[in-house]
């Protein structure tokens, strides 16, 4: 039989391990329950007191269990070998930009070498903006010899819209390289300052005017100078 010391003894060290979740202090062999004083059903179990062995010895303890596996994504335990890292997943390749269906193409991109094949002067370079068209594209150049400017502009209009009755005059049409060309002037343009010459497009139609900066003076032909400047120009058109 236990003597009330060896009782203390034993109900001690089963309360050190235990003593914050189950409330137990030394003299827990003696005392009575205190109220409130129940471990909680999530807490760790308490360590057991060893049983004496023979003799008073204390019996050997158990072998420990082996450690289970760690789950995926843990950290490993302490002294462990790493696990091999995953490999990273091959990224995708770069999606090459495509432009929008029915976008406008831009006449100022056009290459300058063209621009000067054409008896323009890349410096003269400027972009327009219609403001009751804003979705429209236009550039200007002027001739080499000042004699001419031209302003190449994009739009969503097809060339029937273009020959819209009773707004032009002086009509031709023609082909040029398998490309359809109309050419004409506008019947607001009196004097025929200005010639105008249409192509087809995939967004609509591009056009080309030739218009004079000659004044005083009646020595010009500017429908000779669109269709020159165009057979320079109409291959690099979209």
């Amino acid at each position: 039989m236990f003597t009330r010391n060896t009782a203390r003894g034993v109900a001690a060290l089963a309360c050190g391990a235990a003593m914050l979740l189950a409330g137990c202090d030394a003299n827990s062999a003696d005392a009575p329950p205190k109220p409130g004083a129940s471990s909680s059903a999530t807490s760790a179990p308490a360590v057991p007191a060893p049983v004496p062995g023979d003799a008073g010895a204390p019996a050997p303890a158990p072998a420990p269990a082996p450690a289970p596996a760690p789950a995926p994504g843990s950290a490993p335990a302490p002294g462990s070998a790493p696990a091999p890292a995953p490999a990273a997943p091959e990224s995708p390749p770069a999606k090459v930009e495509q432009p929008a269906a029915g976008a406008l193409w831009d006449p100022c991109s056009l290459p300058e070498s063209k621009i000067s094949a054409a008896g323009l002067d890349t410096s003269t370079k400027k972009r327009l903006t219609n403001p009751n068209r804003p979705t429209w594209q236009l550039c200007q150049w002027q001739a080499i010899d000042r004699s001419f400017e031209l302003v190449i502009g994009t739009s969503d209009r097809t060339i029937d819209d273009l020959l819209e009755p009773g707004t032009f005059q002086d009509l031709r049409r023609t082909e040029y390289y398998g490309r359809q060309v109309v050419l004409y002037r506008s019947v607001q343009d009196t004097h025929k300052r200005t010639c105008n010459l249409g192509t087809p497009a995939p967004f609509g139609s591009s056009e080309l005017a030739v218009r004079t900066t000659k004044i005083q003076t009646d020595a010009f032909d500017t429908c000779a100078d669109v269709q020159r400047v165009g057979a320079a120009l109409l291959t690099s058109l979209p």
